[in-house]
């Protein structure tokens, strides 16, 4: 398992598409050429196919949606690797903010972060776009995700944004760490949260 000291940063790094969301979110260019990047198409997960999860009705914590035993498990570790879940809300962030940081011996490996955003079901696709341009990167759609996601890296940090409906609400999440992860290992690991969200 690859050490990620830097999760804390890659909270940093979605602020300002976090941002763009608050403030202009909606309307603008759809579809996945605004972003300006390709539609990387997610590989099969090699799992049986089963019975997804129950969606949650309320998030109220990001690592309920992924615990720490997925992640080891899909991103594959050396035997006896554990991570631990160690779960925040920012309650003045309007929505709220929910962050869960995976740590190995108190080294932060991977971080996901989720936010609901009331009455907005109906615009993923002005959502991911906004992502993509607030990230100042250069962005890949990816498909297979959620209703919509963008995959980016800034700063040797991987960040995979996706968005899933839910009543009239919009979810968020977004997952990042080190670069070295593979984006296909990121969208595993995005499905998991997505069928949840």
């Amino acid at each position: 398992m690859l050490p990620f000291t830097k999760a804390r940063r890659s909270v940093a790094l979605i602020a300002a598409p976090a941002a763009a969301l608050a403030f202009g979110g909606c309307g603008g260019d759809t579809g996945a050429g605004a972003s300006g990047g390709a539609v990387w198409q997610a590989p099969e997960s090699s799992a049986a196919t089963a019975r997804p999860p129950a969606r949650v009705k309320t998030v109220t914590s990001a690592c309920d949606l992924l615990s720490a035993s997925v992640v080891v498990k899909i991103l594959g570790s050396s035997k006896g690797t554990e991570l631990e879940a160690r779960d925040s809300t920012d309650t003045e962030a309007d929505p709220k903010r929910y962050s869960c940081l995976y740590e190995n011996d108190g080294r932060e490996v991977l971080s996901l972060v989720t936010i609901a955003y009331p009455d907005r079901a109906d615009t993923a696709t002005e959502t991911i776009d906004a992502v993509a341009e607030g990230s100042n990167a250069e962005t890949t759609r990816v498909d297979s995700v959620g209703a919509d996601a963008v995959a980016y890296t800034k700063d040797n940090v991987r960040v995979l944004a996706f968005v899933e409906p839910y009543e009239k609400e919009l979810r968020m999440a977004v997952l990042s760490g080190p670069a070295l992860i593979p984006q296909d290992r990121y969208a595993e690991l995005a499905r998991k949260v997505a069928d949840r969200l």
